[in-house]
């Protein structure tokens, strides 16, 4: 079958039909990224998480996304809006998972240097349990993949998080990342420390030290969190949707994941994912904040964030859609935090090979 470029290709087209119209930066960013992505040759990329045991707790993943653009920008003030820079190319108000969280969220503009490189966070938003936050960094050297820390929030324990960060010219990165507070409950503010003493450099096994040292409050947004008992269970796995939080840039479903015996003995790992729509027909695209388990255990307290409800919807369709996996070198990590450092827990053979797929039954929960 051909694809959109094969086809227009095809036809004959005068350019005196067109008319020009003014994008803005970040709709041309957003462009060249498509283009960028069907023209490019797909290469074989390795995924991989990394799980962390600590006092009895996995700390949820906290995994870099890095995409080169080079030719996208002379400068880093050009792109006005990082997080719908972040939101795969979407950019209209029914598709976009951070569409809304620019006009919420704080202005810090706070710049550290350190070693000839300069990390600035831009905006940061809190929903009283995920704190998401952009940032720029401007170097003297190419940083490759560039890898992180995470900021740490006074009083929270336990916690997931994601992380992306994207080239967009010579030396020049933006990123985004988001901290959620994985256990039960809330806080009124954040008091947020990110402390950077290196940025790793995968590409290159090379470390680059230094002192980036942040610190800054943010209020929470106003949340209303709904209770829910709805759940689903087929083939040893129960997914429970135990609560749902709506602010006014997302809102956040936080369930619990249950796994038989028989499902344990023969796959390494249970991913769940969530399909959900309301009853107007929106779909609603999410990303996930991690989740938390005693060590060694199957069952799993997590929370994804998906983007701003409709205001009219009374119903949520939410269909969990669940990956039995094993575990390898190439797609899997798992360590344990000691006092001497990390240190690498070997893979236990399972039966369970490749990945077995499968849907539960829908869960609907009615709105308040």
């Amino acid at each position: 079958m051909k694809d959109i470029y094969e086809l227009l290709n095809d036809l004959n087209i005068d350019e005196n039909e067109f008319e020009e119209m003014e994008v803005t930066d970040l709709e041309k960013a957003n462009i060249k990224r498509s283009l960028k992505k069907a023209i490019t040759k797909k290469k074989k990329r390795s995924s991989w998480k990394k799980s962390v045991a600590a006092a009895s707790i996995l700390v949820g993943l906290s995994i870099t996304t890095f995409v080169t653009y080079p030719a996208y920008a002379g400068n880093i003030p050009v792109i006005d809006d990082i997080f719908r820079f972040f939101d795969n190319g979407k950019t209209d108000k029914e598709t976009g998972l951070y569409y809304d969280y620019k006009k919420f969220s704080n202005e810090i503009n706070m710049t550290k240097e350190s070693n000839g490189i300069k990390i600035t966070i831009i905006d940061a938003v809190f929903d009283g349990k995920t704190l998401t936050l952009t940032y720029s960094i401007d170097s003297e050297q190419d940083l490759g993949n560039a890898d992180l820390s995470m900021p740490r929030i006074t009083g929270m324990k336990a916690y997931g998080g994601t992380g992306k960060t994207s080239k967009i010219d010579t030396n020049k990165y933006v990123g985004m990342l988001t901290v959620s507070n994985l256990e039960n409950k809330k806080l009124n503010v954040a008091n947020i420390k990110w402390d950077i003493d290196s940025i790793r450099n995968p590409d290159h096994q090379t470390v680059i030290k230094g002192d980036w040292k942040f610190a800054f409050s943010l209020d929470a947004t106003d949340s209303k969190i709904q209770l829910t008992d709805g759940s689903a269970e087929k083939n040893g796995v129960k997914v429970k949707i135990g609560k749902i939080s709506f602010n006014p840039m997302s809102f956040i479903v936080y369930y619990d994941q249950e796994v038989s015996e028989m499902v344990k003995n023969k796959w390494d790992g249970v991913d769940v994912e969530f399909e959900i729509k309301d009853d107007l027909g929106n779909i609603y695209l999410g990303e996930d904040n991690g989740g938390i388990a005693d060590e060694g255990s199957y069952q799993m307290n997590g929370s994804k964030t998906f983007k701003r409800l409709d205001p009219n919807a009374t119903k949520l369709i939410i269909t969990p859609h669940i990956t039995l996996r094993d575990y390898n070198s190439d797609n899997f990590t798992s360590v344990e935090i000691t006092k001497d450092g990390e240190k690498e827990i070997p893979l236990p053979e399972k039966p369970g090979k490749g990945k077995e797929q499968f849907e539960l039954k829908d869960i609907i929960i009615k709105v308040k």
